[in-house]
């Protein structure tokens, strides 16, 4: 059976689709870090409101991720994926269309739902139409789309925001995501006509299909280090990274996001290469562990190595990225310790854990910054001291070296081969 799915132009054109979703809902995650004072000053609101607006597309992708998976594990992803397009895109024209806090919070509430089912949606797309020894390589691709629209969402946005406007940036945004809808209800399919889709046996309810999951002991050490592997990065890259480079370098917006761009650009080469080191030498916990490891460094340095170059700056950066490449491989475990029939439920249920971080630690660094504030204003905008982003963005190390605990201690090694 896994003989009759190969290469070909039309599966990678469906994987291309299916990606650009993936790339469409990172750009639309990330873009608040670049227009931050814009917002700040528009709603009138202080750090802690920015970061409680932003996180709301956490409050809505974090618990949407278990419905999703099983979703996809009873329904194909040629629909799910369309109607998740359009969700976002709507979301997006919402918060376009407003300068009302709440609903600004709604806008990316409805942006959070839609892409609860972007990179689950892409994986089930990958197992159905994919020979499984491409898994692991496919889902660092996957994270390499994922990258690519972070990356438009920071250089290129904040141009955009700068020359636009935040609100009409963002209604072209809202365009684009109709636009792709479109293209995906027309070209993407489930799976090929001989390879049956990997839905869950009907006889498998919900209940034994979370039992399956949740009783294992495995599944939760993948979760603690999905979480704090990429926790980093919903906080520093795609919210308070900007702002914290801008303080402490004295720096543009459109210049700290170049900066913060480079986070991207690692984690667009680290995943695939994480999953191609892992597949090469047949081995998981390894290229977890170094990942971890590299994480821990590079964020070390970034917040509290004086007299930093730019040139510097952006290598650290550059690692910072490449070091989060270990949460597209962690999929690949997930993939290799589930029975196919519960792999969409298995995946949804990893991909909370992930983006969890988002909706804990975005406010918690903005109240954690807002006690730190002084008063003092510039045309209306709080302005926060380099020493209080320190202070706030501490947790991020702490979080690397958790995930590199729990990949040398506790997570056992599969040998990049399927259990079931």
């Amino acid at each position: 059976m896994h003989s009759q799915r190969r290469l070909g132009i039309l599966p990678l054109l469906i994987y291309l689709l299916a990606a650009s979703f993936y790339l469409y809902e990172f750009m639309l995650q990330i873009a608040p870090g670049v227009m931050t004072h814009e917002l700040m000053r528009d709603f009138n609101i202080q750090a802690a409101g920015l970061g409680v607006i932003s996180a709301f597309f956490y409050y809505a992708y974090t618990p949407m991720q278990l419905p999703a998976g099983l979703f996809y594990d009873r329904y194909g992803p040629r629909a799910l994926i369309t109607v998740a397009t359009l969700i976002c895109a709507s979301g997006a024209l919402l918060f376009a269309l407003t300068k009302i806090t709440y609903v600004a919070a709604m806008g990316r509430f409805l942006m959070g739902i839609g892409s609860a089912f972007a990179f689950i949606g892409i994986l089930i797309i990958v197992a159905n139409w994919f020979p499984p020894r491409y898994f692991a390589l496919f889902a660092g691709l996957t994270q390499l789309m994922g990258s690519i629209g972070a990356i438009v969402g920071e250089t290129p946005l904040a141009l955009a925001v700068a020359k636009f406007g935040w609100q009409t940036t963002l209604l072209i945004v809202a365009g684009i995501g109709f636009g792709l809808a479109l293209c995906i209800w027309l070209i993407v399919r489930d799976s090929p006509s001989q390879v049956p889709a990997l839905h869950t046996d009907a006889n498998i309810s919900i209940l034994n299909s979370l039992k399956q999951l949740l009783f294992k002991p495995q599944t939760w050490v993948i979760a603690v280090y999905s979480f704090t592997i990429w926790a980093p990065i919903t906080v520093f890259a795609a919210l308070w990274g900007v702002p914290y480079l801008m303080a402490r370098f004295n720096s543009s917006a459109a210049m700290a996001a170049s900066a913060i761009t480079m986070i991207w650009v690692g984690i667009g080469i680290g995943s695939p290469f994480a999953g191609w080191f892992s597949d090469k030498i047949g081995r998981r916990n390894l290229p977890l562990a170094i990942c971890a490891l590299l994480g821990v460094i590079a964020s070390l340095a970034i917040l509290f190595l004086p007299q930093l170059s730019l040139g510097i700056i952006y290598l650290l950066l550059f690692l910072f990225g490449f070091a989060a490449g270990g949460q597209a491989l962690i999929f690949a475990v997930v993939k290799d310790i589930n029975p196919p029939g519960i792999v969409g439920t298995a995946i949804g249920f990893n991909n909370m854990c992930v983006v969890a971080g988002g909706a804990l630690f975005q406010p918690l660094v903005g109240y954690v910054l807002h006690q730190a504030w002084s008063g003092k204003l510039n045309q209306g905008i709080p302005v926060y001291l380099a020493q209080d982003y320190q202070r706030a963005l501490l947790l991020i190390p702490l979080c690397f070296i958790v995930a590199w605990l729990v990949s040398g201690l506790c997570l056992k090694e599969t040998h990049c081969r399927a259990q079931y």
